[in-house]
C-alpha cells in the first residue's frame, strides 16, 4: 500500500478506528492518522466536532491540515496512510485542498453501519453525540451522499471490513484523486 492514502469516514461509532488499524497491520510501514486523537491533543481552546461556529471550523481545517501534512510527510518516505475522520460531503474540499500537491493516490471510504448498531455503541460509550440529535442529522448526511464509496461493515471482524476496503481501493471505486 506504499504511496497510497485512504482516508476511512463514517459517523463516530462506525468502526473507523479499528478498521484503520486492521488496514496498518496489514502492510508494512503504516501510519495511522487518527483527526479525533489530534483534537485531543489541545488542551485549552479544543472545541467541539459539531461546533460550527468560525472557530470551530477554522479549528477543524487546522485538524484536517495537519493531518494531510504528516500524511504527504510519511507518504514521501514510503509509508502507507489511513486518516480516520468524520469527513462530511461540505469537508471534503477541506482534504482535496491539503492534499491537492500530494502525488499519492488518495482513497475515501465511509463506514456505514445501520443506525440502530451506531446508537447502541453510543449509549455503551455515552458522549454527547447523542444530544440534540446529532448523530441521527450526522447519519443522515451519510445517508445521502453520492459519489462516495460506502460500506456497511454489519457485524464482520475489522480484518475483514480492511481487506473490503482494500478492494473498494482496488478496484478503484473509492478512488478520488492521484496518478
Amino acid at each position: 500500500m506504499t504511496n497510497q492514502l485512504v482516508i476511512l469516514t463514517g459517523p463516530p461509532h462506525a468502526g473507523k478506528s479499528a478498521t484503520a488499524e486492521a488496514l496498518c497491520q496489514r502492510y508494512d510501514r503504516m501510519l495511522h492518522v487518527d483527526v479525533g486523537v489530534l483534537r485531543d491533543f489541545l488542551r485549552m481552546g479544543r472545541l467541539r466536532p459539531w461546533d460550527e461556529s468560525t472557530d470551530g471550523r477554522r479549528q477543524h481545517a487546522l485538524l484536517v491540515a495537519s493531518a494531510c501534512d504528516m500524511a504527504r510527510r510519511f507518504l514521501d518516505a514510503g509509508y502507507g496512510v489511513v486518516i480516520d475522520d468524520v469527513v462530511t460531503p461540505d469537508g471534503l474540499p477541506a482534504y482535496h485542498e491539503a492534499l491537492a500537491s500530494c502525488e499519492a493516490l488518495v482513497h475515501i471510504v465511509a463506514l456505514l453501519p445501520p443506525l440502530a448498531v451506531i446508537l447502541e455503541r453510543e449509549r455503551q460509550h455515552a458522549s454527547e453525540w447523542r444530544r440534540e440529535g446529532r448523530l441521527e442529522a450526522l447519519y443522515d448526511r451519510f445517508s445521502q451522499w453520492d459519489g462516495i464509496a460506502v460500506l456497511d461493515p454489519g457485524e464482520l471482524a475489522a480484518e475483514l471490513v480492511a481487506d473490503r476496503v482494500m478492494a473498494l481501493a482496488a478496484e478503484g471505486r473509492a478512488l478520488i484523486s492521484g496518478a
